[in-house]
């Protein structure tokens, strides 16, 4: 499998992405299906510079990480860099993809189950998403009318006020 992303323009090793992905306890992380343990699978999976193996990880990571945007798992707030690496250099289809996923991250870290307040971690996954206001920002004029969408649905959901 090749390797696709790149930090701050710096190319990223896939040993290095694959070190940092083992160097989380993903057993302590839920996924709308149980514990996360698939999930940094899915994560080289979304990496992967084959556009049909990616494909496949944005949706696996999507129902797993972010249920119908109905339901925000723990297992997002690690998986978040990794998501956010990718899209840094993924294709408009996949960016589609990525961005149907933080959505999902944006529209149910408002509000935490039932409507209950947010938990401490889902706050934390809101406060780093909203770090990246800017880069959603930009993506809201973006020329493919899905991209600027999705990015505009993020940055309305992330202006909500959270108490």
């Amino acid at each position: 499998m090749t390797f696709m992303p790149s930090k701050a323009n710096e190319p990223v090793t896939a040993q290095d992405y694959k070190r940092r992905l083992d160097d989380i306890d993903w057993a302590h992380f839920q996924t709308a299906y149980g514990r996360a343990d698939d999930v940094p699978a899915e994560l080289l999976r979304l990496a992967s510079s084959d556009h049909c193996t990616a494909m496949e990880a944005t949706h696996k990571l999507w129902c797993g990480l972010c249920h119908q945007h109905a339901y925000v798992s723990s297992a997002a707030l690690p998986a978040l860099p990794f998501i956010l690496e990718v899209l840094d250099s993924a294709n408009d289809e996949l960016t589609v993809e990525i961005l149907d996923i933080l959505t999902g991250f944006a529209i149910c870290s408002t509000l935490g189950p039932k409507g209950a307040s947010p938990n401490e971690w889902e706050r934390n996954l809101r406060d780093k998403l909203r770090n990246e206001l800017p880069r959603f920002t930009v993506l809201t004029s973006h020329g493919n009318e899905e991209i600027a969408g999705f990015a505009e649905r993020i940055v309305e959901n992330l202006n909500t006020y959270v108490a």
